[in-house]
């Protein structure tokens, strides 16, 4: 189904009024800008190792989109969301690289997050242990990166050509959809059912762009499907499109790595969680508080240590992944060697932070991170409006809380096989993450 087939069929039961704004005075600047990525050819399909066969057509488009936000006269900067598994600290480099060269923008102003669809393609070498794939394959990929990279200097430039006079507003939604997916662990484990919404607006009122947020895993659709498409996050985004028209809508995923939609496994239900998120979105936006002019930005990373030999040795010999994987993980550790004489000791994990008005405060981490995150920051942070996101600047692998890492499994260590690392995290891992968002908190 394509994009226009999908509207078409959804628009009578989405159909709502227009959003009604008050005019005000504004210090705030913004500019949208949107993109089609979805390939223009058969690739392999990312995140899922047990699919058996390459993308079979487009069920719903892919997009990158990008808000630039500019307060006063401040410098601006720019949200980049993207319809894809992750972003990886290489493409996040050479895109930034090219921005600074022509818009002379800062790191910590550029912030990119993807919303983890499992039906879109696979970028870069993100997974690489996952899939069976031949060298021209990879060549494909490869040249799809790249094209990619381009599209998303592109659109950010066309962002930030955009900005115009506008107003900002926070607001705050639930959906339920959302369930711990750890049960073996946590029969009742924890899940951040917050919908996080930013809406902005022309001075005239009329909408320009609604970001919003959850924490779930986009996977609603399993292996066996074979089409792009973003997933319940890519439905929600349509939907808010259809329902306001002139507003582009972005998706920013929380700290879902531990979360699956419940239930899933068919397109009924990627339309039905899909349009619950956008229920609660709008359901949200009413109520947005407006946000004074006023934006921070800070960015930094930190080296996430691995175990030590003896440790991975031990949490090695203990798995039960198939052995083909368990193969790829050995060849890829035996070029890590030659290369670099040694395996790598630490992972870095970008952290950034963007403050908007006096306390809404937007941390974006690297990495799939699992909902203990969020839950531990709001509470550290009373005082301010926390919005946590996952899967931002560099999806390298699982980042487990203290919990989760102690408890074990696939979230906790084992999916590591498929990201290429040498094995699992330290235990500090969880407060060497806080620590630097404490470190790099404005004010």
């Amino acid at each position: 189904m394509n994009r226009r087939d999908f509207l078409h069929a959804t628009s009578a039961a989405l159909a709502a009024p227009a959003l009604a704004f008050a005019q005000r005075k504004t210090s705030w600047s913004a500019g949208v800008a949107t993109v089609d990525i979805t390939p223009q050819q058969s690739l392999w399909m990312a995140g899922f190792s047990r699919r058996t066969e390459p993308s079979q057509g487009v069920a719903l488009p892919l997009h990158a989109k990008a808000l630039a936000l500019q307060a006063s006269s401040g410098r601006p900067a720019v949200l980049v969301t993207v319809d894809l598994l992750g972003v990886t600290a290489r493409s996040a480099s050479h895109v930034v690289a090219r921005l600074q060269r022509r818009h002379r923008i800062a790191r910590s102003n550029v912030l990119f997050n993807a919303s983890h669809t499992h039906c879109g393609p696979v970028v870069d070498e993100q997974l690489s242990v996952a899939y069976h794939l031949s060298p021209e394959q990879w060549g494909a990929i490869r040249n799809y990166t790249a094209w990619l990279d381009e599209k998303l200097v592109a659109v950010i430039g066309d962002a930030l050509s955009q900005l115009r006079p506008a107003n900002v507003a926070y607001g705050r939604g639930s959906a339920g959809f959302a369930a711990n997916r750890r049960v073996s662990f946590t029969p009742n484990g924890p899940v951040d059912h917050a919908v996080p919404v930013l809406r902005v607006d022309k001075p005239d009122g009329s909408p320009l762009a609604i970001v919003f947020g959850y924490a779930c895993h986009n996977t609603t659709l399993g292996n066996a499907f074979v089409q792009y498409h973003g997933d319940y996050a890519g439905v929600a985004q349509a939907v808010l499109e259809q329902r306001h028209p002139g507003t582009t809508a972005l998706f920013v995923t929380g700290c879902g790595a531990d979360a699956n939609p419940a239930p899933r496994g068919t397109l009924e239900l990627v339309q039905a969680h899909g349009t619950a998120l956008a229920d609660a979105v709008d359901r949200a936006l009413p109520g947005a508080a407006a946000i004074s002019p006023e934006l921070q930005t800070a960015y930094g990373v930190v080296d996430l240590p691995f175990v030590d030999a003896a440790a991975r040795e031990r949490w090695h010999s203990k798995l039960t992944i198939e052995p083909i994987y368990l193969k790829r993980h050995a060849a890829l550790m035996e070029q890590a060697i030659a290369r670099d004489g040694r395996l790598p000791k630490a992972q870095p994990d970008p952290i950034q932070i963007w403050v908007l008005g006096p306390d809404l405060t937007l941390v974006a981490l690297g990495g799939e991170v699992v909902v203990d995150y969020s839950l531990r920051l709001a509470r550290d942070y009373p005082g301010r409006r926390m919005w946590v996101a996952g899967y931002s600047n560099d999806v390298f692998g699982y980042v487990p809380s203290r919990r989760v890492l102690r408890e074990g499994g696939y979230e906790g260590a084992d999916a590591m096989i498929y990201y290429g690392r040498p094995g699992p995290f330290t235990d500090d891992v969880e407060e060497l993450i806080v620590n630097k968002v404490k470190r790099l908190m404005p004010g």
